[in-house]
């Protein structure tokens, strides 16, 4: 997995260097911070159907405030914080995908969590 990585880190810098240095940093910067991010799901202990979401990061950037979620179902949010909360209103898996910015936006990630309510 690590070959792989560096085999595509280095394929995208071949493929920015000739926009000069800021972006090659950039694509760097963002490349390396994409495995640092997460999302963590735990269901509510007086609802089942209500999952409480957080975005764990262990990075030195500064994740952005500001987090739009699409919890699978239909319903797209914004959300304040690393936290947010959800309640499903059938039993199913659903994708619920976090749109996670760093440094006001410089970086941005989808990050995805698989979530059952039965």
């Amino acid at each position: 997995m690590e070959l792989v990585k560096k085999s595509i880190l280095f394929l995208g810098l071949i493929a920015v260097s000739s926009c000069g240095d800021k972006v090659e940093k950039s694509v760097v910067d963002c490349f390396g911070q994409s495995i640092l991010i997460d999302v963590e799901h735990k269901a509510s202990d007086s609802n089942a159907s209500k999952i409480d979401f957080n975005i764990t990061y262990a990075g030195k950037e500064t994740v952005d405030n500001a987090v739009r979620w699409d919890f699978g179902d239909g319903t797209v949010q914004d959300f304040t914080g690393r936290d947010a909360s959800h309640t499903y209103t059938k039993a199913g898996t659903y994708t619920a995908i976090a749109k996670v910015g760093l440094n006001n936006g410089h970086c941005s990630f989808d990050i995805k969590e698989t979530v059952t309510i039965k």
